[in-house]
């Protein structure tokens, strides 16, 4: 792992920037490291691995809605990849690092890997792991980037909270807007400055993608479990 651990890491616990810098590196998306750390500071509040959005049923009960509806959404077209922990899974929620929603993050991958993605026959819990829940992140991002119209930084953390944002009149609405402007609270409460093009490029770029498959086997190597029915 290359690159400077110090420079314009804002807040960004310290054992935590190695494991972003490898993800940037891996990926080659310059930059990814440190917009990951901002949107983890939120979605985790405070870069919680551990962070379960959904396990309170007084308070949390719309994110277990929401992986229930992400399940049903697309267990049709991903009938060749199924989930092993399928309901565990649609029960879940969202959680980890980076606020996976738990299907969508056991999906990781199948776009490119098809039924040898990764994480197919993955307990949801696994997104805990720091280095999964960031292998799982990055390919987002990819995704983010090569898919959709990031016109800034910003837009980024808009796409983190729905692909949909970034499309027709949805960009622009109050959504949006407010999705964007909690992003600029979070980049001032870590601390990252955006501007600082040495670390950060103006317009990140997945133009050297290596793969689902590499950046799986550079990041995360071995799952911590065997791949198995419940």
């Amino acid at each position: 792992m290359k690159g400077d651990l110090m420079r314009n890491w804002g807040k960004t616990p310290q054992e935590l920037r190695p494991l972003l810098l490898l993800a940037e590196e891996v990926s080659g998306i310059v930059g990814a490291g440190r917009i990951l750390s901002i949107v983890a500071y939120r979605e985790s509040g405070g870069w919680i691995p551990t962070a379960h959005n959904g396990d309170d049923p007084a308070k949390e009960a719309a994110e277990r809605d929401a992986s229930l509806r992400a399940y049903n959404n697309s267990k049709d077209r991903n009938k060749s990849t199924p989930l092993v922990y399928a309901q565990a899974a649609a029960n879940f929620g969202s959680g980890g690092l980076y606020g996976a929603l738990a299907p969508y993050f056991l999906w990781t991958g199948v776009q490119e890997m098809k039924d040898k993605a990764p994480l197919l026959g993955s307990d949801p819990r696994i997104m805990f792991l720091p280095r999964v829940a960031t292998f799982g992140a990055i390919v987002y991002l990819q995704r983010l980037l090569d898919n959709y119209t990031i016109a800034d930084h910003y837009d980024i953390k808009a796409g983190w909270a729905s692909p949909s944002l970034l499309v027709g009149t949805a960009r622009g609405n109050a959504t949006y807007k407010a999705v964007r402007q909690r992003f600029a609270e979070d980049v001032a409460a870590v601390g990252i400055d955006l501007n600082d093009t040495t670390t950060i490029p103006a317009q990140l770029s997945a133009a050297k993608w290596p793969g689902v498959a590499t950046v799986f086997q550079k990041i995360v190597g071995t799952l911590p479990t065997p791949r198995k029915s419940p």
